[in-house]
C-alpha cells in the first residue's frame, strides 16, 4: 500500500472527523473508500463513454469521410 497525502480545509477534515467517529473508523479508511468509489464511477463512465463512440464510430459511412475530407482539401487548395 502506498502513502497519498491529501490537504483538506478545515471544515472538511472536522467533517470527515466525525463522520469516522459516528462508524467507528479511521479517517484514511472513509477516505479510501471514498477515493475508490469516486475512480470506480468515472472509470466506468469512460469506458461506458468509450463503448458509446466506438460503436457510433463503427456505423458511420465511410464514404461521408471521405467526402468531408475532400471538400477541405478542396476548399485548403483554393485558399493558396
Amino acid at each position: 500500500m502506498r502513502l497519498l497525502g491529501v490537504r483538506l480545509d478545515s471544515e472538511l477534515e472536522e467533517r470527515l472527523a466525525a463522520v469516522a467517529r459516528t462508524q467507528g473508523r479511521s479517517k484514511s479508511d472513509l477516505a479510501r473508500e471514498a477515493v475508490r468509489r469516486y475512480v470506480d464511477l468515472y472509470d466506468e463512465a469512460y469506458r461506458r463513454e468509450a463503448r458509446r463512440q466506438s460503436l457510433r464510430a463503427s456505423k458511420r459511412d465511410v464514404a461521408d469521410d471521405y467526402a468531408f475530407w475532400e471538400t477541405i482539401e478542396a476548399k485548403d487548395a483554393a485558399w493558396k
